[in-house]
């Protein structure tokens, strides 16, 4: 998508601000911000036995995201916000120090949110919605082109199935260690 397209995508979402939506929009760009929500969803569910596996594989994901995209592709690609690039809408929220691309919220939102729904469909299906919210929010405030968000997306939930994946290759991999094992002391006791 070139600059001018994008652009004018994020001029047609500011014909749509409304006072209520505003706050609204406020609300999840805030929980968005670093990750918190996030952070806070697998540390709670970190903390129960029945959703622990849960929660550890979505702290992968997260830190996968954050070593990927916002300390190396963030600061390789250098890509300004369009509110640098284009200063005609007043920003309703405070300026972003970070680089634009790829978008950490919406990367951290669908790294929790893919996480969570690869485990628990349900809990998953309202955490992308969640996700998607947190990342329209980028666009509504003009904080992000619509390719920083997409970056995201496709970061976070690549990221999500990545530490999937990795978890799974680990607990197979303890239980055949521990099927060895117990072969092994099998053997040991019939001599």
């Amino acid at each position: 998508m070139e600059i001018d397209m994008e652009l004018q995508i994020l001029h047609a979402i500011q014909e749509i601000h409304q006072g209520w939506l505003t706050d609204v929009m406020r609300l999840f760009t805030t929980i968005g911000e670093s990750g918190l929500v996030w952070i806070a969803i697998a540390i709670v569910l970190t903390c129960i036995p029945k959703t622990r596996k849960c929660g550890l594989t979505m702290m992968i994901a997260m830190a996968i995201t954050y070593l990927v995209g916002n300390l190396f592709l963030k600061n390789v690609i250098a890509r300004p916000r369009p509110c640098a690039v284009d200063n005609s809408v007043i920003l309703k929220i405070p300026f972003p120090s970070e680089y634009s691309f790829p978008s950490g919220h919406s990367s951290n939102g669908f790294a929790g949110a893919v996480t969570i729904f690869c485990y628990y469909r349900r809990a998953g299906l309202l955490s992308l919605l969640m996700a998607a919210l947190i990342a329209f929010s980028r666009l509504y405030f003009f904080v992000h082109y619509p390719t920083d968000i997409l970056g995201g997306i496709l970061l976070g939930t690549l990221d999500a199935l990545l530490a999937v994946w990795l978890v799974k290759h680990l607990e197979n991999r303890a239980d055949a260690q521990s099927a060895s094992n117990a072969d092994k002391t099998e053997h040991v006791q019939e001599k």
